[in-house]
This record gives structure tokens, C-alpha cells and sequence, in this order.
């Protein structure tokens, strides 16, 4: 297929099609609710702390680096093709069907995974809201009637979820803002906590204890396993800004500006989380020791009760997050289903009248929860899985980026452009994707563990020893061979919404 250069983007209508009903606020306002940042840091905070010290804090500002030159090349593909299922237009458009094919393939096999990411983080939010002690029965509970909820609400037409989105981010900001000022104003302002490397350990009494790590080697490991993780982990999905573009006004100029605001906003509220809450931990040791760091720095210098209505408002944040990116996932079913891509299209491309695709939305429900029954709800074990096989998607999209930008794209310029900045800007996206997917990639019991590892066993299939990074990257792949292998020749031949209709001016 030859390169595609369009600006805008258009109304591509299957069934009832998708309607285009958001403004570049509500485009940014979705993304960034869908990236999820003060629920994110909150869930795995603790578990950050507890392997890498205070000085996890330095996570934050190296994977900024890397996710914004990816946001910047993200942005710049928004504005010139803003449509449904991105992550498969983009590299269809650049490097023709096959390629765009495999790399929506492995989007898509993410995208399931990563919604039970989403699902496993609220129970760490609902046990010190109701004070529920944590079980596996518990936790799946918790995780069902998220999916439910997930459902339904995307079932709703996008411009209602887009106000409902701008209104919990606007309550979500507000209180967790002036929570998280009043503890820094009120607590000592321990700035050397961001410069504490420690880690929990276990003695040879078989206690946990928090040890003190005075040089940077046996720093490194931790650092790059515990410490990055919560960055990693909050800082992506950016890219539904471009998704949300054939249902954004003026795409070409709107769609950048969401993907670019959510970024900017989302690196700001983490800053000040950061900054606010490690800084006001009174004793960093026992905050580790406890595995709840950001309660002990909130009730520390607040009434529980605060601390009750801060939980309250972040976990209707991860609400409104795990529904708009459930939104997301959706529609990249549904953008690759309207081109007979995916088994099943022809249902999978529906739409009610209102634009809803509400059979991929059903889809993306039930595969979702699929990893809670087979794996776990161990949160930081799903989060690790999913993530990984996302970075791994975001990996191929910059290199095909990279390899257009290369050939001479983009010959056109759309209204975001990164000019004589895009090659550099690109190969850091690269490099970074690459990295980042490696370290979630790696073998390691915390982030990546086994089957076994997570259940505590020995022995059985050989499946029960491959870490889960690699099932949730290897299990579509192996999948997608067999339909490419069946399909491929119908898959090829069937008309590319893209081609159908003429740009916007």
C-alpha cells in the first residue's frame, strides 16, 4: 500500500457509524482520564517504594523523557490520520496492510489484559475506603462489577462519557490537589526522602525489614525493576488521543492538542503527588515497612476522613480511566473489524445509531476478564503482563514511524508538526519504547513472574514457567499465525475504510 498523507479526518460510517461529537478539550479530557495518573501512582506506590526506596521518584522524570517523545510522534500521526484503531491505521497507512495488520494484532492482544490492569488496581483503592480486608474472593468481586459497569457505560454514546469524564477530572484534581498541598504545607517537607534508595528484605528470622542501599550497582537492579514501574505503568495510553480523532471536530488541529494536553497535565499531576507526598513521609522506613506509604504521609498531618474522601475521588478517577480506556479498546476492535481484519468482523463492526460500537464493546468485556480466572488479582503481576505487551505494540508503531520518516515522510505537513526535530524526536521514542519493553519484558519475580511464581508451586506444563509478559505477547501472536496463515488472503483484499473517503479541509 503506498503512504497515505491526509490531514483531518473522516466520518466513517458502518451501521449507525461514529459520530464526531468532542472538542479538543473533550478529546483531552478523555485521555487523560483514561491514563488514570493519581489512581495509577496511588495503586502501586507502595509496592514502588518497597523495592526501590524514595529515590522511585527519579522513575517519574526519566520515563517522561521517553513517553513524551513518543506522545510528540503520536501527536504528529493524530493530526495528519485521526481515526479509529490508530495503533492499526498508523503503520496500515505507513508501511502498507501486512505490516499494519501484525502491529493492530499485537495492540489488540494488549488492550485485554490491560483492562484487567485497570480492573486489579481498584481493590487496591475500595479495601482502606471500607476497610475491607484483602481476598482473592474479594478482589474478583471488586474486578466483575468494574467490567460491568465498564460495559454499560460504554454502551452510552462518547459525548456523555466526555462530559462525565471533564466533570470527575475536574473533582478529582480539585480535592487531590488541595489533599496533597495541605499535607506537603503541614508535613516537614523531607526532601532527602527522595534521595532514600532502600528496599524491603526478609532476615534470617524470616522478618521484613528495610535496608539501606549506599551505592548506586546494587541500586540499579531495583531501580530498574521496583522503581520505574509505577512511571511505566501511569504513563502510557496516551495514544487514544489519536483513536478518539474520527469523533473529534477539526481533528487534524484537535486531536494533537488531546494527546499533547493530556501528556503535559498528566507529568504535572504526577510531579505534585511526588513532590508532595514522599517529601511527607514522616519515617520513611516504617511508610515501606507498612505498604501503604501515601496514607502514612495523609494521616500523618490529616483527619482520616480527608484521607477517606481522597480515596473516594481517586477511585472514581479509576472508574472513569478504566471505562474510557475500555472505550479505547473498543473502538480498535471496531476499526479493524470494519476492515475484515479480525475473526467475527462483520458483527464486530457494528454500531447503534448513536455511533456506539457495542459489540466490540461486549468483546473487550468478557476477553477482559479472562486473566483474573486464569492468572490472578495480584495487581502488580497483571500490571506488569499488560504493560509490557502494550510497550511492546508501542515499540513496533515508532519503528515503523521511524522507518517512514526515513523514506521521506511525511511529504505533506499536517497542522502538528515536529519538522527537522522529527528524526530525533523519533529515534528517542524508539530507543525508549524499546527499552522500557525489554525491562517489562525481563524475567523477574516481582513484575514478571510465572504461574508458579504467583501461586507459590513447582513442576507441571511448561506453560506454568513462562513469565507472564510473555504468555499475554506470545498466546495472540501464536493466535494470530493461525488466522494470518487461514485468513490472509481475505484479509488483504477487503477495502480499507481509510481509502474510501477524501480528507477533511
Amino acid at each position: 500500500m503506498a503512504t497515505v498523507d491526509a490531514v483531518g479526518g473522516p466520518t466513517i460510517a458502518t451501521g449507525g457509524g461514529l459520530k464526531r461529537a468532542l472538542s479538543a478539550v473533550t478529546n483531552g479530557a478523555l485521555t487523560y482520564a483514561g491514563v488514570g495518573v493519581f489512581a495509577g501512582i496511588f495503586s502501586l506506590y507502595g509496592f514502588a517504594m518497597a523495592g526501590a526506596g524514595g529515590a522511585e521518584f527519579w522513575g517519574w522524570p526519566l520515563v517522561a523523557i521517553s513517553v513524551g517523545a513518543m506522545c510528540l510522534t503520536f501527536a504528529e500521526l493524530a493530526s495528519k490520520y485521526p481515526y479509529a484503531a490508530s495503533m492499526y491505521q498508523w503503520p496500515t497507512i505507513l508501511a502498507g496492510k501486512r505490516v499494519g495488520w501484525w502491529v493492530g494484532w499485537a495492540y489488540a492482544g494488549a488492550l485485554f489484559p490491560l483492562m484487567t490492569a485497570y480492573y486489579a488496581s481498584l481493590p487496591v483503592i475500595i479495601h482502606p475506603l471500607f476497610n475491607l480486608a484483602p481476598s482473592f474472593h474479594t478482589d474478583e468481586t471488586i474486578i466483575v462489577i468494574a467490567a460491568v459497569i465498564a460495559v454499560g457505560w460504554n454502551i452510552v454514546r462518547v459525548s456523555v462519557l466526555g462530559k462525565i469524564a471533564k466533570w470527575a477530572m475536574v473533582a478529582e484534581i480539585a480535592v487531590v490537589t488541595v489533599v496533597c498541598l495541605v499535607t506537603f504545607i503541614l508535613g516537614g517537607q523531607h526532601f532527602s526522602n527522595l534521595f532514600q534508595a532502600a528496599t524491603v528484605a526478609t532476615n534470617a528470622k524470616g522478618a521484613s525489614v528495610v535496608q539501606g542501599i549506599h551505592s548506586f550497582g546494587p541500586w540499579l537492579p531495583l531501580f530498574l525493576g521496583a522503581g520505574l514501574f509505577n512511571a511505566i505503568w501511569v504513563l502510557y495510553t496516551f495514544e487514544n488521543g489519536g483513536t478518539l480523532g474520527e469523533e473529534t471536530i477539526d481533528a487534524g488541529r484537535n486531536a494533537p492538542r488531546g494527546v499533547m494536553g493530556a501528556y503535559l497535565f498528566a507529568i504535572g499531576c504526577g510531579f505534585m503527588f511526588y513532590l508532595c507526598i514522599t517529601t511527607s513521609i514522616p519515617n520513611l522506613a516504617n511508610a515501606m515497612l507498612g505498604g501503604d506509604p501515601a496514607s502514612s504521609a495523609i494521616t500523618a498531618h490529616l483527619p482520616i476522613g480527608i484521607f477517606k474522601v481522597y480515596l473516594a475521588v481517586i477511585a472514581l478517577g479509576l472508574i472513569v480511566a478504566t471505562n474510557t480506556m475500555f472505550m479505547g479498546a473498543a473502538r480498535h476492535i471496531y476499526g479493524m473489524a470494519r476492515d475484515g481484519q479480525v475473526p467475527f468482523s462483520r458483527t464486530f463492526a457494528k454500531t447503534l445509531e448513536d455511533g456506539s460500537p457495542w459489540t466490540a464493546t461486549l468483546l473487550v468485556g468478557a476477553f477482559s476478564l479472562i486473566p483474573v480466572f486464569v492468572f490472578t488479582t495480584k495487581t502488580a503481576s497483571i500490571v506488569g503482563g499488560a504493560t509490557g505487551a502494550m510497550y511492546f505494540a508501542y515499540f513496533l508503531v515508532m519503528s515503523v514511524t521511524l522507518w517512514a520518516r526515513l523514506r521521506g515522510w511525511p511529504k505533506e505537513k499536517g497542522y502538528f508538526k515536529l519538522g527537522n526535530w522529527g528524526l530525533a524526536v523519533n529515534i528517542v521514542a524508539v530507543v525508549g519504547s524499546l527499552l522500557t519493553a525489554l525491562d517489562m519484558i525481563w524475567p523477574r519475580a516481582s513484575t514478571n513472574p510465572t504461574y508458579n511464581q504467583i501461586g507459590g508451586t513447582t513442576g507441571g506444563l511448561f506453560l506454568r514457567d513462562i513469565p507472564m509478559a510473555m504468555a499475554i505477547i506470545g498466546f495472540p501472536l501464536l493466535v494470530g499465525v493461525a488466522f494470518y496463515a487461514a485468513r490472509h488472503k481475505r484479509i488483504h483484499e477487503h477495502p480499507l475504510a481509510i481509502d474510501q473517503y477524501k480528507p477533511e479541509p
